[in-house]
Protein backbone atom coordinates (compact mmCIF):
# COMPACT_ATOMS: atom_id res chain seq x y z
CA UNK A 1 0.00 0.00 0.00
CA UNK A 2 1.38 3.27 -0.59
CA UNK A 3 0.67 6.07 1.84
CA UNK A 4 -0.56 10.04 0.58
CA UNK A 5 3.62 10.91 1.07
CA UNK A 6 3.98 8.35 -1.25
CA UNK A 7 6.58 6.14 1.28
CA UNK A 8 5.66 3.04 0.20
CA UNK A 9 5.96 1.30 -3.24
CA UNK A 10 2.34 0.84 -5.07
CA UNK A 11 0.99 -2.67 -6.44
CA UNK A 12 -0.83 -1.32 -9.43
CA UNK A 13 -3.09 -5.04 -8.88
CA UNK A 14 -4.42 -3.23 -5.76
CA UNK A 15 -5.74 -0.39 -6.84
CA UNK A 16 -9.23 -0.35 -6.59
CA UNK A 17 -11.43 1.84 -9.25
CA UNK A 18 -15.16 2.13 -8.03
CA UNK A 19 -18.22 4.60 -9.69
CA UNK A 20 -19.82 5.84 -6.18
CA UNK A 21 -22.84 8.58 -6.22
CA UNK A 22 -22.86 11.44 -3.99
CA UNK A 23 -25.05 9.74 -1.22
CA UNK A 24 -22.65 6.56 -1.97
CA UNK A 25 -19.72 7.79 -0.87
CA UNK A 26 -18.38 7.55 2.79
CA UNK A 27 -17.55 10.35 4.97
CA UNK A 28 -13.71 9.17 4.97
CA UNK A 29 -14.36 9.01 1.17
CA UNK A 30 -15.67 12.70 1.05
CA UNK A 31 -13.40 13.95 3.52
CA UNK A 32 -10.18 12.36 1.34
CA UNK A 33 -11.20 13.48 -1.89
CA UNK A 34 -12.12 17.10 -0.78
CA UNK A 35 -8.67 16.56 0.53
CA UNK A 36 -6.63 15.59 -2.55
CA UNK A 37 -8.55 18.61 -4.60
CA UNK A 38 -7.49 20.89 -2.14
CA UNK A 39 -3.92 19.81 -2.40
CA UNK A 40 -3.66 19.13 -5.55
CA UNK A 41 -5.57 22.52 -7.18
CA UNK A 42 -5.29 24.95 -4.46
CA UNK A 43 -2.26 24.47 -2.55
CA UNK A 44 0.09 22.67 -5.01
CA UNK A 45 -1.09 24.86 -8.44
CA UNK A 46 -1.86 27.62 -6.14
CA UNK A 47 -5.47 27.84 -7.54
CA UNK A 48 -7.98 29.86 -6.18
CA UNK A 49 -11.62 28.72 -7.34
CA UNK A 50 -14.60 27.85 -5.01
CA UNK A 51 -13.99 24.08 -5.22
CA UNK A 52 -17.33 22.94 -3.25
CA UNK A 53 -19.83 24.20 -5.71
CA UNK A 54 -23.31 22.21 -5.38
CA UNK A 55 -22.43 20.27 -8.23
CA UNK A 56 -20.77 16.79 -5.83
CA UNK A 57 -24.47 15.77 -5.17
CA UNK A 58 -25.63 15.51 -8.52
CA UNK A 59 -22.18 14.17 -9.93
CA UNK A 60 -20.68 10.13 -9.89
CA UNK A 61 -17.16 9.98 -8.32
CA UNK A 62 -14.77 7.94 -9.27
CA UNK A 63 -12.02 6.79 -7.23
CA UNK A 64 -8.70 5.13 -7.79
CA UNK A 65 -7.53 3.64 -4.12
CA UNK A 66 -4.99 1.81 -3.06
CA UNK A 67 -6.37 -0.11 0.25
CA UNK A 68 -7.51 3.19 2.55
CA UNK A 69 -5.43 5.73 0.55
CA UNK A 70 -6.98 7.64 -1.98
CA UNK A 71 -4.84 7.99 -5.25
CA UNK A 72 -6.48 9.15 -8.13
CA UNK A 73 -9.81 11.42 -8.31
CA UNK A 74 -12.90 12.46 -11.29
CA UNK A 75 -16.47 13.80 -11.04
CA UNK A 76 -18.65 13.11 -14.04
CA UNK A 77 -21.62 15.11 -14.41
CA UNK A 78 -24.75 15.22 -17.20
CA UNK A 79 -26.46 18.62 -17.03
CA UNK A 80 -28.47 17.24 -20.24
CA UNK A 81 -29.38 14.30 -21.68
CA UNK A 82 -26.39 14.19 -24.38
CA UNK A 83 -23.94 16.01 -22.29
CA UNK A 84 -21.70 14.80 -19.81
CA UNK A 85 -18.54 16.85 -18.11
CA UNK A 86 -15.54 15.35 -16.83
CA UNK A 87 -13.91 17.49 -14.26
CA UNK A 88 -12.05 17.77 -11.24
CA UNK A 89 -9.43 15.08 -12.62
CA UNK A 90 -6.92 14.84 -10.16
CA UNK A 91 -3.67 12.59 -8.96
CA UNK A 92 -1.96 12.30 -5.92
CA UNK A 93 1.49 13.52 -6.22
CA UNK A 94 2.30 10.01 -4.92
CA UNK A 95 0.21 8.11 -7.64
CA UNK A 96 2.05 10.10 -10.75
CA UNK A 97 4.14 8.82 -13.19
CA UNK A 98 2.10 5.33 -12.42
CA UNK A 99 0.66 5.34 -15.87
CA UNK A 100 -3.14 5.85 -13.80
CA UNK A 101 -3.62 9.24 -15.96
CA UNK A 102 -5.21 8.05 -19.14
CA UNK A 103 -6.86 4.85 -17.69
CA UNK A 104 -8.71 6.78 -15.36
CA UNK A 105 -9.75 9.22 -18.04
CA UNK A 106 -10.98 6.71 -20.00
CA UNK A 107 -12.68 5.00 -17.54
CA UNK A 108 -14.43 8.30 -17.72
CA UNK A 109 -15.31 8.60 -20.99
CA UNK A 110 -16.68 4.67 -20.97
CA UNK A 111 -19.33 5.69 -18.08
CA UNK A 112 -20.26 8.83 -20.40
CA UNK A 113 -20.80 6.37 -23.27
CA UNK A 114 -22.95 4.41 -21.01
CA UNK A 115 -24.94 7.38 -20.00
CA UNK A 116 -25.10 9.16 -23.25
CA UNK A 117 -23.79 7.12 -26.31
CA UNK A 118 -24.36 9.21 -28.86
CA UNK A 119 -23.42 12.79 -26.49
CA UNK A 120 -20.64 14.87 -26.02
CA UNK A 121 -18.04 14.96 -23.36
CA UNK A 122 -16.63 18.20 -22.40
CA UNK A 123 -13.70 19.32 -19.74
CA UNK A 124 -12.43 22.28 -19.32
CA UNK A 125 -8.58 21.28 -19.65
CA UNK A 126 -5.28 23.26 -18.38
CA UNK A 127 -3.90 24.91 -21.27
CA UNK A 128 -0.44 23.03 -20.57
CA UNK A 129 -2.51 19.84 -20.76
CA UNK A 130 -3.98 20.27 -24.14
CA UNK A 131 -1.74 17.56 -25.76
CA UNK A 132 -2.37 14.80 -23.08
CA UNK A 133 -6.46 15.51 -24.04
CA UNK A 134 -6.11 15.76 -27.33
CA UNK A 135 -4.16 12.25 -27.14
CA UNK A 136 -7.57 11.12 -25.66
CA UNK A 137 -9.61 12.25 -28.55
CA UNK A 138 -10.98 15.74 -27.18
CA UNK A 139 -10.61 19.02 -29.62
CA UNK A 140 -10.36 22.17 -28.27
CA UNK A 141 -13.58 24.84 -28.64
CA UNK A 142 -12.97 28.02 -26.92
CA UNK A 143 -10.00 30.48 -26.49
CA UNK A 144 -7.99 30.11 -23.17
CA UNK A 145 -9.31 31.79 -19.92
CA UNK A 146 -8.17 32.34 -16.31
CA UNK A 147 -10.07 30.07 -13.98
CA UNK A 148 -8.86 30.57 -10.54
CA UNK A 149 -5.37 31.57 -11.32
CA UNK A 150 -4.21 28.74 -14.08
CA UNK A 151 -5.41 29.18 -17.83
CA UNK A 152 -7.66 26.88 -19.40
CA UNK A 153 -9.62 25.72 -22.41
CA UNK A 154 -12.63 24.34 -23.17
CA UNK A 155 -12.71 21.43 -24.90
CA UNK A 156 -14.88 18.14 -26.31
CA UNK A 157 -14.92 14.66 -27.55
CA UNK A 158 -18.22 13.35 -29.21
CA UNK A 159 -19.09 9.84 -28.18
Amino acid sequence: MITFNGLKPMSQAAIQWRWLSFNELSVRELYQLLQLREQVFQIEQNSLYVDIDGQDQQALHLLLSDGDTLLGYLRLLQPAPELLKLGRIVLAPAARGQKLGKPMIQEGIAKAKQLANHGTVKISAQLTLNDYYQSLGFTVISSPYDDGGVLHQDMQLKL
